[in-house]
């Protein structure tokens, strides 16, 4: 009993340290932010660079000696970034100084760390960080304290004083760790204070803003590919259980920071992923091409094998990333024995496996069928299944639209089934849980809050069909309004991407009537587009290039060259036409992937020919569906 009245005393105190050390530390950095900072930003954008450089000079010591405090105690108290002060000092003060001043802060502080925890008893794992540097420490190829300390000091993602804290607990003599900070820190204290002194510039404008930009992608691509380097030769193991699950991270961490410039994460019951040990299947609906983010805030730990498209595997630096973070290739919408066999891997292995199984992004905000063949692939794997629902990331970036916007994006775990339940249920069963969770119209939450301009930029291209007059391609947008060319009907997107005024309430909704009218006339359609032809080839880097026509109707497609017929499909022997609007549809044959580019029409039909093949699909679905039911 004492000791546990000892171990919470003990608690209290460090809490009550922290927080005083924490108010001083918020104190300081407005003493520094009103007395120096930003009377110094005013006089530079005013180019008054005779008193910029008087009033850091009438501060003197003062400035010099409360950066250097503010860092150190940053470092205490962890939760505060230590990024902010060393950019501002980077922006008030020439680089080499704000080095200086911030490597003697990282000295103090990683001193008062160590004391704290060797003299005063305090743990070391006081904000539970420790866990993570001592999944690190498992992959070093070394058992140096010390050298692992110098990786982490590199790693944006774990702060320094968590890596002092750690440090300080390992016993390691004080004049060996306090070298070990003061010069492991340097390298991302650089990066920091470069982006500060370059911001600082392009404010006193002296450089361009094309130029400031480049100097802060260019410093953090250094830092990256140093960090790469390292981690890589001299670090981690390379071993078949742990295959550069450091990629993994890197990458998530480059897509942490670039995305977190619009996303606002936010995750749901993540705590059911957590208890899971081993490998299991994850299934997501699937909105943007960030959604894999959404699912690595679920748990960060984890190095998930994300099932991808094999032509995006195939990109020189990027698909190469993605290989090495342990991405399984897919060809789309066909028989591919290979991703088969490196989802069996993953499972072998231990990692958990993520599909998206509508195999597509939401033209729409609603859902695309599921191939039913994903059942016959969870039986076979035996592990969890865990299903995810993916919410607003539409909104962000949808298909349609090529830039990204600001908001936010939510990730629930809607359903964990272990095999022992779902082995009792028939195919049906489990593939309408399936669906029922992962099925999700974004445009159901009527409170979205979307401001800005030009949302309707783009959204022509999956709006082909003007409902009112019948006619094709005839949509035109400007800003937030899209207008038929033929008949003048406009709709507004208002700032909950519904529409202001007109017969149907958002995207969604007309989106829908144009299935409705294709399906209605599904058995009449035919579309010929003439097509420019790019032919990827697994092993051989450029594609063949070739012109000629693709067609579709009732009973399938098939595609022509200059000379003769190359390839056709019954509508039965082909799951589905990918596409990227407005510029391209593709599909498979003898394992070479054919991109078709339309040349004789407005691109906006690539949008159509994916969606009246689809209408097929979910037709020939719900007569097998029928025909079940009818056999039971």
């Amino acid at each position: 009993m004492d000791a546990v009245k000892k171990s919470k005393k003990k608690i209290i105190i460090e809490r009550v340290v922290i927080l005083l050390v924490a108010l001083g530390v918020i104190g300081l950095l407005v003493y520094f932010l009103s007395g120096t900072f930003f009377p110094f930003i005013k006089l530079e954008i005013a180019r008054d660079f005779d008193g910029a450089k008087e009033l850091l000079a009438s501060k003197g010591w003062i400035g010099f000696i409360t950066v250097s405090v503010i860092e150190a105690l940053q470092m205490v108290v962890i939760f505060i970034p230590a990024e902010f002060i060393q950019l501002t000092s980077g922006m008030a003060y020439p680089w080499w100084i704000a080095i200086i001043l911030c490597d003697i802060g990282v000295i103090l502080g990683s001193t008062i760390i160590y004391f704290l925890v060797n003299i005063f008893k305090f743990d070391g794992d006081i904000f539970n960080r420790s866990s993570k540097i001592e999944k690190y420490a498992r992959l070093s190829r070394s058992n140096s304290t010390m050298a692992l300390m110098y990786v982490l000091f590199i790693m944006p993602i774990i702060p320094f004083g968590a890596i002092c804290y750690y440090g300080s607990s390992k016993k390691v003599p004080y004049w060996k760790y306090v070298i070990t900070c003061g010069t492991g820190v340097i390298p991302s204290i650089a990066t920091s204070i470069l982006m500060g002194t370059a911001v600082k510039e392009f404010i006193a404008n002296s450089i361009p803003i094309w130029l400031l930009v480049l100097i802060i992608i260019g410093a953090a691509a250094i830092l990256f590919v140093l960090l790469a380097f390292v981690l890589h030769h001299f670090f981690f193991k390379q071993n078949e259980n742990t295959p550069y699950s450091w990629y993994y991270g890197l990458m998530a961490t480059v897509m942490r920071i670039f995305t977190g410039f619009f996303v606002r994460y936010h995750t749901i019951n993540k705590e059911a992923v957590k208890e899971l040990e081993g490998s299991y299947l994850l299934l997501a609906n699937h909105h943007a091409w960030f959604d894999f983010m959404g699912i690595y805030y679920l748990d960060k730990d984890q190095r998930y094998s994300i099932v991808s498209n094999n032509y995006i595997l195939r990109l020189p630096f990027l698909g190469r990333w993605l290989k090495k973070s342990g991405a399984i290739p897919k060809k789309m919408f066909t028989v591919d024995i290979n991703c088969i066999k490196g989802i069996l891997k993953a499972k072998k292995d231990g990692y958990p496996i993520l599909m998206f199984p509508e195999a597509r992004l939401s033209t729409d905000g609603g859902h695309s069928m599921i191939n039913p063949s994903i059942v016959k692939l969870i039986r076979k794997l035996n592990i969890p299944l865990v299903l995810v629902q993916l919410r607003n990331a539409y909104f962000v970036m949808p298909k349609w639209r090529g830039t990204m916007k600001r908001g936010r994006f939510d990730s629930e775990v809607k359903v964990v089934l272990k095999p022992e339940t779902y082995a009792s249920m028939s195919d049906e069963e489990l593939l309408n849980i399936i669906e029922s969770n992962l099925y999700f119209n974004e445009f159901e939450n009527e409170n979205i809050v979307a401001k800005g301009r030009n949302k309707a930029h783009g959204l022509e291209h999956i709006l082909y069909r003007c409902p009112h007059c019948g006619e094709f391609y005839s949509n035109v947008t400007k800003g937030n309004t899209m207008t038929c060319s033929k008949c003048g009907t406009t709709y507004e997107i208002d700032n909950h991407y519904q529409f202001k005024d007109g017969e149907y309430k958002n995207i969604h909704d007309y989106y829908q009537a144009i299935k409705e009218y294709e399906k209605e006339h599904i058995n009449e359609t035919k579309i010929d587009v003439e097509v420019d032809t790019k032919i990827f080839t697994d092993g051989v880097k450029e594609p063949r290039l070739e012109k000629g026509t693709f067609h579709l109707d009732v009973d399938g497609v098939r595609y022509e060259n200059e000379n003769g017929l190359v390839f056709e499909f019954k509508n039965h022997e082909l799951e589905g036409i990918p596409y990227s609007v407005n510029e391209e549809f593709e599909m498979y044959f003898n394992n070479e992937l054919y991109y078709f580019y339309p040349t004789n029409v407005d691109r906006s039909v690539c949008t159509r020919i994916a969606l009246v093949f689809e209408i097929k699909k979910e037709l020939e679905e719900y007569e097998r569906r029928s025909c079940s039911k009818e056999n039971e």
